[in-house]
Protein backbone atom coordinates (compact mmCIF):
# COMPACT_ATOMS: atom_id res chain seq x y z
CA UNK A 1 0.00 0.00 0.00
CA UNK A 2 1.22 3.34 -1.39
CA UNK A 3 1.48 6.07 0.80
CA UNK A 4 -0.66 9.12 0.90
CA UNK A 5 2.72 11.26 0.25
CA UNK A 6 3.90 8.85 -2.67
CA UNK A 7 0.65 9.33 -4.57
CA UNK A 8 0.75 13.02 -4.42
CA UNK A 9 4.04 12.94 -5.79
CA UNK A 10 3.48 10.56 -8.47
CA UNK A 11 0.14 12.80 -8.86
CA UNK A 12 2.14 16.05 -9.17
CA UNK A 13 4.97 14.80 -11.22
CA UNK A 14 2.19 13.55 -14.03
CA UNK A 15 0.36 17.04 -13.48
CA UNK A 16 3.77 18.49 -14.29
CA UNK A 17 4.54 16.60 -17.34
CA UNK A 18 1.00 17.41 -18.67
CA UNK A 19 1.45 21.18 -17.80
CA UNK A 20 4.63 21.22 -19.72
CA UNK A 21 3.36 18.54 -22.60
CA UNK A 22 -0.71 19.64 -23.07
CA UNK A 23 -1.80 21.55 -25.77
CA UNK A 24 -1.82 24.86 -23.59
CA UNK A 25 1.94 25.19 -23.18
CA UNK A 26 3.56 22.38 -25.71
CA UNK A 27 6.87 24.29 -26.16
CA UNK A 28 10.01 24.36 -23.94
CA UNK A 29 12.75 27.26 -23.38
CA UNK A 30 15.84 27.41 -24.35
CA UNK A 31 18.60 27.67 -22.13
CA UNK A 32 19.25 30.77 -23.41
CA UNK A 33 15.76 32.06 -22.57
CA UNK A 34 16.20 30.15 -19.38
CA UNK A 35 18.85 32.29 -18.48
CA UNK A 36 17.07 35.98 -19.10
CA UNK A 37 14.32 35.11 -16.77
CA UNK A 38 15.37 33.09 -14.23
CA UNK A 39 15.49 35.76 -11.54
CA UNK A 40 11.77 36.54 -11.97
CA UNK A 41 10.91 32.70 -11.54
CA UNK A 42 10.58 31.06 -8.38
CA UNK A 43 11.64 28.15 -6.29
CA UNK A 44 9.65 24.88 -7.13
CA UNK A 45 8.29 26.48 -10.32
CA UNK A 46 8.04 23.36 -13.20
CA UNK A 47 9.85 24.02 -16.54
CA UNK A 48 10.41 22.99 -19.49
CA UNK A 49 13.95 23.13 -20.89
CA UNK A 50 16.15 22.37 -24.09
CA UNK A 51 19.61 22.87 -24.29
CA UNK A 52 22.75 20.99 -25.55
CA UNK A 53 24.22 18.29 -23.21
CA UNK A 54 27.92 19.35 -23.01
CA UNK A 55 28.19 16.61 -19.57
CA UNK A 56 26.41 13.75 -18.20
CA UNK A 57 27.93 12.10 -15.29
CA UNK A 58 26.34 9.36 -13.28
CA UNK A 59 28.95 9.28 -10.47
CA UNK A 60 27.38 10.06 -7.13
CA UNK A 61 24.16 12.27 -8.06
CA UNK A 62 23.36 11.55 -11.95
CA UNK A 63 23.49 15.17 -13.28
CA UNK A 64 23.94 16.72 -16.81
CA UNK A 65 25.00 20.00 -17.84
CA UNK A 66 23.06 21.64 -20.49
CA UNK A 67 24.45 24.52 -22.51
CA UNK A 68 22.53 27.08 -24.84
CA UNK A 69 23.49 28.54 -27.92
CA UNK A 70 25.11 31.37 -26.22
CA UNK A 71 27.67 28.70 -24.87
CA UNK A 72 28.39 30.71 -22.03
CA UNK A 73 25.19 30.45 -20.55
CA UNK A 74 24.46 26.57 -18.62
CA UNK A 75 22.36 25.17 -16.27
CA UNK A 76 23.32 22.18 -14.39
CA UNK A 77 19.97 19.51 -14.60
CA UNK A 78 20.35 16.87 -11.70
CA UNK A 79 18.54 13.21 -11.62
CA UNK A 80 15.37 13.53 -9.42
CA UNK A 81 15.73 9.99 -7.62
CA UNK A 82 12.38 9.16 -9.08
CA UNK A 83 14.64 9.27 -12.69
CA UNK A 84 17.78 7.42 -10.94
CA UNK A 85 19.93 8.65 -13.69
CA UNK A 86 20.80 9.94 -17.31
CA UNK A 87 21.29 7.68 -20.08
CA UNK A 88 25.12 8.38 -20.97
CA UNK A 89 24.61 8.28 -24.97
CA UNK A 90 23.05 11.76 -24.16
CA UNK A 91 26.24 13.95 -24.47
CA UNK A 92 26.62 16.25 -26.97
CA UNK A 93 22.63 16.04 -27.93
CA UNK A 94 20.11 18.45 -27.72
CA UNK A 95 17.73 17.05 -24.86
CA UNK A 96 14.59 18.40 -23.53
CA UNK A 97 13.84 17.67 -19.86
CA UNK A 98 11.20 18.20 -17.07
CA UNK A 99 11.80 19.95 -14.07
CA UNK A 100 11.62 21.67 -11.30
CA UNK A 101 13.69 25.05 -10.19
CA UNK A 102 15.81 24.86 -7.33
CA UNK A 103 17.65 28.06 -6.05
CA UNK A 104 20.41 27.84 -3.54
CA UNK A 105 21.38 31.64 -2.18
CA UNK A 106 24.67 33.03 -1.28
CA UNK A 107 24.05 36.43 1.09
CA UNK A 108 26.55 38.57 2.31
CA UNK A 109 26.32 37.10 6.22
CA UNK A 110 27.39 33.69 4.46
CA UNK A 111 30.34 35.56 2.72
CA UNK A 112 31.48 37.17 5.91
CA UNK A 113 31.75 33.97 7.75
CA UNK A 114 33.11 32.30 5.05
CA UNK A 115 36.22 34.95 4.99
CA UNK A 116 36.24 35.03 8.83
CA UNK A 117 36.90 30.97 9.06
CA UNK A 118 39.34 31.51 5.97
CA UNK A 119 41.43 34.78 8.04
CA UNK A 120 40.86 32.15 10.95
CA UNK A 121 42.68 29.04 9.48
CA UNK A 122 45.62 31.01 8.58
CA UNK A 123 46.50 31.29 12.21
CA UNK A 124 47.03 27.24 12.26
CA UNK A 125 50.14 25.81 11.76
CA UNK A 126 48.12 24.11 8.47
CA UNK A 127 47.22 27.60 7.37
CA UNK A 128 47.52 27.98 3.35
CA UNK A 129 47.88 32.09 2.53
CA UNK A 130 47.88 31.37 -1.37
CA UNK A 131 44.80 29.65 -1.24
CA UNK A 132 42.74 31.70 1.25
CA UNK A 133 43.91 34.79 -1.25
CA UNK A 134 42.85 32.93 -4.21
CA UNK A 135 39.28 32.38 -2.57
CA UNK A 136 39.05 36.05 -1.02
CA UNK A 137 39.39 37.27 -4.51
CA UNK A 138 36.14 34.68 -5.43
CA UNK A 139 34.37 35.75 -2.14
CA UNK A 140 34.85 39.70 -3.78
CA UNK A 141 33.46 38.80 -7.12
CA UNK A 142 30.42 37.34 -5.72
CA UNK A 143 29.85 40.01 -3.35
CA UNK A 144 30.09 42.46 -6.53
CA UNK A 145 27.50 40.00 -8.32
CA UNK A 146 25.62 40.80 -4.92
CA UNK A 147 26.09 44.14 -5.52
CA UNK A 148 24.93 44.27 -9.40
CA UNK A 149 21.84 41.94 -8.55
CA UNK A 150 20.49 44.21 -5.79
CA UNK A 151 20.72 47.50 -8.49
CA UNK A 152 19.07 45.64 -11.10
CA UNK A 153 16.01 44.03 -8.61
CA UNK A 154 16.78 44.46 -5.34
CA UNK A 155 17.33 41.10 -4.57
CA UNK A 156 20.46 41.09 -1.84
CA UNK A 157 21.98 37.58 -2.64
CA UNK A 158 24.13 35.62 -5.41
CA UNK A 159 21.77 32.63 -6.87
CA UNK A 160 22.97 29.45 -8.15
CA UNK A 161 19.84 27.57 -9.90
CA UNK A 162 19.38 23.81 -10.66
CA UNK A 163 17.01 21.77 -12.22
CA UNK A 164 15.67 18.72 -10.61
CA UNK A 165 14.53 16.16 -13.82
CA UNK A 166 11.79 14.03 -13.30
CA UNK A 167 11.82 12.90 -17.17
CA UNK A 168 13.69 13.97 -20.21
CA UNK A 169 13.98 13.23 -24.13
CA UNK A 170 16.80 13.52 -26.19
CA UNK A 171 16.32 14.81 -29.10
CA UNK A 172 16.27 12.55 -32.25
Amino acid sequence: MRSILEKFNTLFVGLAIISCAGPQNNASISVDELSTMIENMQEGDTLCVRGFCVDVCNSGTSHITLAGEDTTQMVAAVAARSLGSFAEDLKYQYVTVNSILHEQKVDRAFLDNWEYRLDESLKGPNGNPEAVAMLKVQIEALRDSIDARFARNGKEYWSNYTLEVFSYEADK
